[in-house]
């Protein structure tokens, strides 16, 4: 399938214009009331504002409006990758999937990223600055890695087990090379991408039944998933810790989650959550990091999660980051805020420990 922009109807298009009048309500109201905020909304007033925006455009416009309007995985890496001082390399994998090296592929380890986005988003511009610069901070820690991100096609175009086909091949990819150490591979993923990140890892210890099997020789060195949608219920109970605090609603639940499951059944691949203890303790990684923000509405939910990894899987340790939303160490850079979220520095931590 192809990776193009998705086509839209005459009035999927004109519904585009009140869609970005509400938007622009939303964010002047959060613009004039954001100066009296809580702990329970965001740090800065541009954050504040742009949260607002982010919330409003996800949960007032379809996955596929949003496709239309924003620019695609592939030209977002083209575009920007050069700026951050790394040469711009791509790979062509199996299924119509393809791969964006940032730093260099011969670098000691490779951590894979399986971008977020309800499996609907394109990675935006905030993903290639967090990659160049969790690259260049680990190398000033000694560590040489290099990100190997994956682009995968959005839903609905495709639909499951299609992204978890293509998010499998990015593995195999590296896995495959002369010479690799799985324990220099590592995963990373945020949101949907965490959820695709267990799904390979599922797929690994338990292989699914329409895609090929991967298996290696013992473990690779790790997996850090940021805020994983490890649960695809489409309604989450109000939780206390939420008031406008977060750059998702659960609005963008069962639109997103559909579009990505289409009219398979969920299973353990889809939604980690449910899987059993002996499911989740085959997992083929040394150790796991989960990170999550204490304002986002999927709190409960990570915190479950990992707690579930930490009772089956052993090796798991929990972060969250104070007044953080969603996604917030790739998010806050797309936002214009260059200041190192909390989840950023455990994640840079995390990975100098781990990393070969």
């Amino acid at each position: 399938m192809s990776l193009n922009k998705a086509k839209l109807s005459f009035c999927e298009k004109l519904d585009i214009l009140p869609a970005a009048a509400s938007v622009v309500v939303a964010a002047t109201y959060a613009l004039l009331t954001g100066l009296w905020r809580t702990e329970r909304q965001a740090k800065s007033l541009l954050l504040h504002f742009g949260y607002a925006i982010l919330r409003k455009a996800t949960a007032r416009m379809s996955p596929l409006q949003l496709q239309y309007i924003l620019p695609g995985s592939v030209t977002v890496y083209n575009r920007l990758v050069k700026s951050t001082g790394y040469e711009a390399r791509s790979v062509e994998l199996s299924h119509g999937a393809s791969g964006h090296w940032i730093g260099d592929p011969n670098a000691t380890n490779v951590l894979i990223w399986y971008h977020g986005g309800g499996w609907a988003l394109a990675s935006n511009r905030g993903y290639i600055k967090f990659y160049a610069k969790l690259v260049r901070d680990l190398e000033k820690s000694g560590k040489s890695v290099a990100v190997f991100a994956l682009t995968y096609t959005l839903a609905p175009q495709e639909t499951y087990p299609y992204q978890l086909r293509q998010a499998v091949s990015a593995a195999r990819y590296i896995l495959d090379q002369p010479d690799r150490n799985p324990e220099t591979v590592f995963f990373g993923g945020d949101s949907a991408g965490g959820n695709l990140a267990c799904g390979v890892l599922s797929h690994m210890a338990h292989p699914h039944p329409q895609i090929e099997p991967l298996t290696i020789s013992g473990k690779i060195g790790g997996a850090v998933l940021i805020a994983p949608w490890a649960l695809l219920d489409a309604e989450y109970p109000d939780q206390e810790i939420y008031d406008g605090g977060d750059i998702i609603s659960e609005a963008v639940a069962a639109p997103w989650a559909g579009a990505y499951l289409g009219q398979a059944p969920r299973d353990n691949y889809t939604d980690p959550f449910n899987a059993s203890p002996e499911w989740l303790a085959a997992y083929p990684a040394k150790e796991i990091l989960v990170t999550g923000g204490g304002n986002e509405i999927l709190l409960p939910v990570i915190q479950d999660f990992a707690q579930k990894l930490k009772d089956s899987f052993g090796n798991a340790e929990l972060f969250v980051g104070y007044r953080e939303c969603h996604v917030a160490p790739i998010y806050h850079i797309m936002l214009n805020d260059n200041s190192e979220t909390d989840q950023g520095k455990k994640i840079k931590s995390w990975l100098t420990e781990q990393l070969q």
